[in-house]
């Protein structure tokens, strides 16, 4: 729904004019209406021959951003980056198209560019809940802490059930060493998401870190009952095994890691790795 919005929002802004524009009107509606139906490749010769026909046209930015989306959609991000920012030099107070230019450098691995975008983002849109969640991310993976729980907080404050946001809090208080605190956040929102294997193995990796070792290991049961066929929660079963000194039992975790498709190595190395 919000990608139809997307697109019949700038189909509308086309304007109704002289033939020759009906005509550029004609074939950008014509390009939307193909990727509504996921047909993309026509929608892109489209958009390009409108592109084409009216190089200065200032609905240009529109055409661009649907190159871009396109281009994202079949798995080119560098390329879907590359149409994102010619819409944007055209209309750079676009948050839709930097939200999905920054998208585009996650998937890049380029967080830097994103961050950017993003904060211009919330400089246009100090409350957009995406920007703020994708910032607060990035400020974690970077190690600014402060920085990261300021934008969780906020998000929070603006959507206290946002679950992303509260487990990427529960995340960043186990970096920061809260210990505790990460493990309440993460056991209140196993009590709304009882189902979730990724919580248990998530409190179980907080619990590790306490020393808490049985509570740990009722955790990764735990999550391997939910999701058994993944082979990192018998990893990390066989990694506290391994740091309890129960070598068979850490043995048959690794053995079963493998089994699902991990690289194997021996348990003498692995031990080392947990070093």
């Amino acid at each position: 729904m919000k990608k139809k919005l997307f697109f019949w929002g700038f189909a509308a802004l086309l304007p109704l004019c002289a033939s020759a524009q009906q005509t550029y009107r004609e074939l950008a509606e014509e390009a939307f209406r193909c990727v509504e139906k996921d047909s993309l490749e026509r929608a892109a010769s489209l958009f390009r021959e409108a592109l084409k026909s009216e190089p200065g046209n200032a609905f240009n930015a529109e055409l661009f951003a649907g190159l871009g989306e396109i281009a994202r959609r079949q798995g080119r991000p560098a390329e879907a980056i590359e149409q994102y920012t010619l819409s944007l030099n055209l209309r750079p107070k676009s948050v839709a198209t930097l939200l999905a230019r920054a998208g585009s450098y996650m998937e890049t691995g380029d967080e830097r560019r994103a961050y950017t975008d993003y904060c211009d983002v919330l400089d246009l849109d100090k409350d957009n809940r995406e920007a703020l969640f994708f910032r607060a991310y990035i400020n974690m993976e970077q190690r600014d802490y402060k920085a990261a729980r300021v934008d969780y907080e906020r998000l929070l404050l603006l959507d206290p059930t946002h679950f992303e946001a509260r487990f990427g809090l529960a995340v960043l208080c186990q970096k920061e060493g809260r210990l505790k605190e990460a493990a309440d956040l993460l056991t209140t929102l196993i009590t709304s998401r009882p189902q979730d294997a990724m919580l248990y193995a998530a409190r179980a990796d907080v619990e590790k870190e306490q020393s808490a070792y049985d509570l740990a290991l009722l955790d990764l049961e735990e999550a391997i009952r939910l999701q058994p066929d993944n082979a990192q929660h018998y990893l990390a079963r066989a990694s506290l095994y391994a740091k309890l000194g129960q070598k068979k039992e850490a043995r048959a975790s690794l053995e079963r890691a493998f089994e699902l498709g991990v690289p194997r190595v021996s348990l003498k190395d692995f031990m080392k790795g947990q070093e």
